[in-house]
């Protein structure tokens, strides 16, 4: 059986672990490059998303606008109605002032 010498086994150790380093270095770079790449399209998705939402938040503070102008058009009918209900209000308290002093005012 042969031997080995110490040269050559410190060869062969040194050539193992090259070939080892080697290895996890393509396994790295391989690794690397896929996660990066997973990444970009997430990303990608994402700013895709993010235009979305910022076109839906668009739309909202449109509608918002939209609800601001109806109550405000409801707000000045409101108190449109109120100043008329408010001039019934003392038309009639006017009237049922006249009526109590012509009833109670009178000489029995």
């Amino acid at each position: 059986m042969p031997t080995m010498t110490d040269a050559q086994s410190w060869t062969l150790i040194i050539g193992f672990l090259t070939t080892t380093v080697a290895v996890l270095g393509l396994v790295m770079t391989s690794f690397h490059r896929t996660l990066q790449s997973g990444l970009t399209a997430v990303r990608h998705e994402l700013r895709g998303e993010i235009g979305t939402v910022r076109g839906e938040i668009g739309t909202v503070r449109g509608e918002i606008g939209t609800v601001r102008a109806e109550i405000d058009g409801l707000r000045t009918e409101m108190r449109t109605e109120f100043r008329r209900v408010d001039q019934r209000l003392d038309h009639l308290d006017r009237d049922v002032q006249a009526l109590t002093r012509h009833v109670f005012d009178r000489p029995e």
